[in-house]
């Protein structure tokens, strides 16, 4: 498999699943001011800027924190390079490069997604009302899942994809809950504890029918424990690592691979989250916790790039295991290289 092709496969869905996540953050801020009743747009809406990474961003092209600013700089203002709508662009970009390794279910969610976000009756629906956008976007990045997983091949490029897609997502969820390390772990009667965040957080996960299954109310150190380590719900942070950790295990390794080797660092941070404990993750302080976790994610992150794009694009050809026909190995040049191997048959 072409290095290039693992990697448009990668950040295809990379970037499906955080215009998603972004989508379902937007969507339950939406509902969250709406039940609190309470109208300052900086107190809602400047966490989500937060977690999102994009403070500075915003601060250059708009004068205050509002609500129809944010929105329309994480929905889909063309300068944001992590809009919902650049998101699925690049996505599509990503997938049209590798469109022979897709099935055309899985090309279709993608491109029908991409018109509607950048369709008239897209930004109609943002002005008019974002909740049926977001809600629309949604449901898009479901589509897209389900037709991946009944449609394509369990191949390289499936383990590529399944890699993109959790990584991104224990990204994400993490974030998340990050947006929330400044509330009290312990709710009282106060509306300054506005506990109201911490069910806007399990519904922007999709986890509020799977939380209330186990817990009768919320309770927000039983919020952390659940998006954290449960172990049957698809968007914790456990059950993330662990589908990441096993698809990198089926990756072969290029000849001569960097020793702190994706796998080996999936491995590493997968045993930790394993282990770990709801109150040894409080006890070590739920913010610089997640800070630790995103960066572990993202050196897992430039791994990949490095051992499976990089690294295998720069291994030299006598270094490459012999090859029983035409088809280059991962990370192969795939002009030049296939004409040698040709030859050297």
């Amino acid at each position: 498999m072409l290095s290039r092709v693992a990697d448009s496969v990668y950040w295809m869905a990379r970037y499906m699943e955080r215009a998603e996540n972004l989508a379902r953050l937007l969507l339950a801020n939406e509902s969250l001011m709406l039940d609190s009743g309470i109208s300052d747009d900086r107190a809602f809406w400047e966490p989500i800027l937060m977690t999102t990474g994009d403070e500075s961003g915003y601060g250059g092209l708009y004068p205050e924190v509002r609500g129809d600013y944010v929105q329309d700089y994480l929905a889909a203002n063309p300068k944001n390079s992590n809009s919902i709508h650049n998101c699925i662009r690049t996505a599509r970009e990503n997938a049209r490069m590798v469109r022979d390794q897709l099935s055309d279910e899985v090309w279709r969610a993608v491109n029908d997604l991409y018109l509607f976000v950048s369709s008239d009756r897209a930004a109609s629906m943002r002005a008019e009302s974002a909740v049926g956008f977001y809600e629309a976007v949604i449901q898009g990045g479901c589509l897209f899942q389900g037709a991946s997983r009944a449609t394509m091949m369990r191949n390289e490029a499936w383990q590529f994809f399944q890699t993109g897609t959790y990584l991104e997502r224990a990204d994400k969820t993490s974030r998340l809950i990050d947006a929330c390390s400044d509330v009290a772990l312990t709710v009282p009667p106060h509306p300054d504890a506005r506990p109201l965040r911490w069910q806007a957080l399990l519904r922007s996960c999709s986890a509020w029918h799977g939380y209330r299954e186990q817990h009768p109310a919320v309770a927000p150190r039983d919020v952390v424990e659940f998006l954290f380590l449960n172990e049957q719900f698809a968007r914790s942070v456990r059950f993330c690592v662990r589908e990441m950790h096993l698809a990198l295990k089926q990756l072969p390794l290029p000849p001569g691979s960097p020793v702190n080797s994706p796998r080996r660092l999936a491995t590493r941070l997968f045993n930790d989250v394993d282990l770990a404990t709801v109150d040894e993750i409080i006890d070590a302080g739920l913010h610089g916790y997640i800070d630790r976790l995103q960066a572990r994610l993202n050196d897992i992150g430039a791994a990949i790039f490095e051992t499976h794009v990089l690294y295998a694009d720069l291994t030299p050809v006598s270094l490459l295991s012999p090859v029983p026909c035409t088809v280059a190995p991962l990370g192969a040049w795939h002009g030049d290289l296939d004409m040698q191997i040709q030859q050297q048959q």
